[in-house]
């Protein structure tokens, strides 16, 4: 049996080492209830100041790119046809 620290979350579990888990093993989850998201509040500043940002640019208008173009043909390097 080993144990194994890291993060838990939204069901991934990211070990906080360096470590090799196996693919598949049987395994028992034990969780602290103390540890708290401390990354949860600066993600949901960052998203709500990208969504602001976002709705700022809902009136602007783009430019107008120009088209790439192609000096010579494609060249297909899959097995298939």
């Amino acid at each position: 049996m080993r144990a194994v620290t890291g993060l838990l979350e939204d069901g991934r579990f990211t070990p906080l080492g360096i470590t090799r888990l196996p693919r598949r093993v049987q395994a028992v989850l034990v969780y602290d209830d103390a540890i708290s998201d401390e990354g949860l509040d600066a993600r949901q500043s960052w998203l709500q100041m990208f969504h602001s940002l976002l709705t700022e640019a809902d009136d602007e208008e783009m430019p107008e790119f120009p088209k790439s173009t192609f000096r010579r043909e494609l060249v297909n390097l899959s097995d298939e046809g």
